[in-house]
């Protein structure tokens, strides 16, 4: 099944591994009445899960622990075992294991809802897997495993001292560390007892520092089946989902009802990650199984870019929503204290979509919880673009000194008129030696049909930037960007016309587009926002904002946005993630436009946006037919066949 994944679209990798996480293999209960009726398709998720990750080309895979439903002192137990090495045996996937609670028992506390470790259980895990701490080389990564089920136990010693060992004697090494146990969820000052989801003290600190002191470059664990991300000064912590389910009483991060059973059936979220070392750096890859039970063999799915790996590339989000929110989840079984959790998908889903930059109100910096995610973005490739109205109780000079370093662009909004004043000219003449500025503004009264009361427009229009222009030239004031609108209910490309139509605008350096989606329709949106990525990409510079990152349903203008309200992909992201790496992968020596048309050619090739009921016009020799909503790509002929039935498409071929 090597045609399975296209890797075409991304950077050369050195090495590359595959981290999977709770499958769950379920012994077939037949008729026998279950508490959760998706139990009874945790194989079958499992086995497609496997499938897909051992058709990715890989050095090495680890599974971090939870390969059965059953536990170490449940009756089915070892067939479980059984039957579950045999599906991984029957799937070709055959990665390194990392010990779970499923599979020797939980961390020491007496609130668990099983019997922790034991030696029997260690014993009889070590018989059929080997050791559960141990190292291997994979190129300059040294790989360690960790058995966290044994953390604060008699059985620790020996561990810890392997792992002060492997650490000091491998400085000069690039170290992932392997385990099951997420040190923590909230924080390393988080309550342990009573809590199912963390590693207890002492270990946690003790393991915290060593990461800290060796400058471990990335962390990865399972046990939670949600995705969640952090960092410890250097140290990426990766938690990767499961394949099989989602924990309930993780919904309450969600502002929406829950997902069925509860909240155990999140399908959207199942997935595991595909990592490859880059230069200096590793990409995660979110491969989404969304609880397939059986492998697409037929079609091959194109993987898109990170942003480390997308410079210069438009995409870009406006976070109308909070990059991270948080919860507490409700003392429930398994746990019995209230997890203090963050939201982590807003993050993950900027990643995995490769934007390049984010814009975000000045108030985020205020917030401390909200800042560092932003810094953490910063640091996978992501700029922050911060906007902030020009007001008197709002000083740009005093933003500047309170966050230095915490953006990469400001922009200063102008309330009630598109032109700035004398006053406003001067405080930006004297900002901007300090850091890039943007230009937009945010006008009241608009009238939209079938609204009782007007709306507030936030942006230029394309006409308006003459007359910007002058006066900035009047003033000897050159701005880095000014921020452009595009209607939802037009044509992107006139926008983009219009705008290259126009004279040289020799005071104003670029131009950002802002794109609101505009209602409840899933295709159409998806359309419209690849219309207006690939009208936009044609530019030399200048992002593309969409909004909004999660849909708006408590509001007076409801929209879907990129995202649900559970955080899970809607078309429009998945075709904007698509077609952002596509653009940046064909752009070559850089794109033309034909005219009032989304066709554009580069010194690579000449590339097409097609609808669904769009026939491609280009011919030659290396055709290939992108659907960009299901991620796969298929070659396409003279009859117009494919080897997929395309939503959206991009059409490409050699020139």
């Amino acid at each position: 099944m090597s045609h399975f994944f296209d890797l075409s679209l991304l950077p050369e990798a050195s090495h590359q591994f595959v981290v999977l996480s709770d499958t769950h293999y379920m012994v077939d209960p037949g008729s026998a009445p279950l508490e959760f009726e998706s139990r009874r398709h945790q194989s079958a998720r499992a086995f497609a899960a496997l499938q897909t990750a051992a058709a990715l080309p890989c050095d090495f895979a680890v599974h971090l622990g939870d390969l059965v439903q059953e536990y170490p002192d449940t009756p089915d137990f070892e067939r479980a075992l059984d039957e579950a090495l045999a599906q991984f045996r029957e799937s070709g996937f055959s990665p390194q294991h990392v010990a779970g609670n499923h599979d020797v028992g939980d961390k020491p506390d007496t609130s668990m809802p099983t019997h922790p470790t034991d030696e029997a259980s260690l014993a009889s895990y070590h018989s059929r897997f080997g050791p559960s701490h141990y190292a291997f080389d994979c190129g300059p990564l040294r790989a360690i495993v960790l058995n966290s089920q044994t953390f604060n136990t008699p059985y620790s010693a020996e561990q810890r001292a392997f792992f002060e060992r492997e650490l000091s004697e491998h400085t000069a090494r690039r170290i992932a560390v392997f385990l099951h146990l997420p040190p923590y969820l909230w924080d390393a000052a988080e309550p342990d007892w009573g809590h199912y989801d963390n590693i207890g003290e002492p270990d946690r600190t003790w393991l915290l520092d060593l990461l800290v002191a060796h400058d471990v470059e990335i962390l990865f664990c399972g046990h939670v089946h949600f995705a969640f991300y952090d960092r410890l000064r250097n140290t990426r912590m990766v938690v990767v989902p499961s394949t099989s389910f989602t924990r309930p009483g993780f919904g309450h991060l969600f502002a929406s009802a829950p997902a069925p059973e509860q909240g155990r059936d999140d399908c959207g979220k199942l997935g595991f990650y595909f990592c490859r070392l880059v230069g200096d750096r590793i990409d995660l890859h979110h491969v989404r199984t969304e609880g397939n039970e059986t492998l697409q063999s037929d079609q091959t799915r194109f993987l898109t870019r990170t942003p480390d790996a997308l410079d210069g590339a438009p995409l870009g989000w406006t976070l109308t929503h909070a990059l991270c929110p948080t919860a507490q989840v409700p003392i429930t079984f398994p746990s019995v204290v209230r997890q203090h959790v963050r939201n982590d998908y807003p993050f993950l889903s900027i990643i995995e979509s490769g934007a390049t930059c984010v814009r975000v109100p000045w108030t985020d910096l205020g917030e401390s919880l909200q800042k560092r995610r932003l810094q953490m973005l910063r640091s996978e490739g992501v700029h922050v673009h911060v906007f902030a109205p020009h007001m008197e109780n709002v000083n740009l000079h005093t933003l500047l000194d309170d966050h230095p370093n915490a953006a990469d662009a400001w922009e200063v909004q102008l309330a009630g008129s598109p032109w700035p004043s004398s006053e406003c000219l001067m405080h930006l003449a004297d900002c901007q030696r300090r850091t890039p500025l943007a230009l937009c503004p945010v006008l009241p009264g608009q009238k939209v049909y079938g609204k009782q009361h007007p709306r507030t427009r936030i942006g230029y229009r394309v006409d308006e930037l003459i007359e910007l222009n002058a006066r900035l030239a009047q003033s000897e004031l050159r701005i880095e960007s000014v921020c452009c609108r595009i209607d939802g209910d037009g044509q992107p490309i006139e926008s983009v016309d219009a705008y290259q139509a126009l004279p040289s605008l020799s005071h104003i350096g670029r131009v950002d587009w802002l794109l609101s989606l505009p209602h409840l329709n899933d295709e159409a949106h998806a359309l419209l926002a690849s219309r207006a990525l690939f009208a936009t990409a044609a530019l030399p510079d200048g992002y593309l904002f969409v909004d909004p990152p999660q849909d708006l349903d408590r509001t007076m203008d409801a929209c879907h946005g990129l995202l649900d309200t559970r955080c899970n992909p809607r078309p429009a992201f998945h075709a904007l993630r698509s077609l952002n790496t596509l653009l940046h992968a064909y752009r070559g020596s850089g794109y033309t436009q034909t005219k009032g048309a989304y066709k554009m050619h580069s010194s690579l090739g000449r590339i097409e946006l097609l609808s669904a009921d769009e026939e491609p016009s280009l011919r030659g020799q290396e055709v290939q037919l992108y659907d960009l909503v299901n991620g796969t790509v298929g070659k396409w002929n003279n009859m117009g066949d494919t080897n997929a039935e395309p939503t959206l498409q991009v059409h490409w071929s050699s020139l």
